[in-house]
């Protein structure tokens, strides 16, 4: 299923934009969705996370996920957001399920306006712990 976790509307002078975050859970994998629709412009990228086990508590990650994504959004100021919430989505994940990251993540893409790309598994394994701290502040 797909469901909307973050939507901010922004109107400025010179455009008006709307910024939505989806994340989709499938049976081994989750997507975070990131969508910008503008006057001018619109731009999609998405992040698939492959697991190496099948999802449950499916209903318990996306509240987890809800009920602090606008603290994370806000309190990260990295231009990389969607990189940013994919990163807090595994890391919620990683903890309803009890796996630890580097067993859970098999395999990483991303894709940007219709070009995939395979990411390092083990690079975004580690920098996912390194904001695990910030990460266990912030909903803490």
């Amino acid at each position: 299923m797909i469901y909307e976790i973050l939507h901010k509307e922004v109107k400025t002078s010179h455009d008006e934009f709307e910024i939505s975050y989806y994340i989709e859970i499938r049976r081994n994998s989750v997507s975070i969705i990131y969508e910008y629709l503008g006057l001018y412009l619109y731009d999609y990228r998405k992040y698939v996370i492959m697991l190496n086990c099948v999802m449950r508590n499916e209903y318990q990650i996306l509240e987890s996920v809800l009920k602090n994504i606008e603290k994370i959004y806000n309190n990260f100021s990295e231009t990389r957001k969607l990189a940013i919430i994919t990163k807090y989505v595994i890391y919620i994940v990683s903890r309803i399920l009890d796996i630890p990251l580097y067993k859970l993540v098999e395999n990483v893409s991303y894709e940007a306006n219709g070009e995939v790309t395979e990411l390092s598994t083990n690079a975004f394994v580690k920098s996912t712990y390194r904001l695990s701290q910030r990460f266990e502040k912030l909903i803490s």
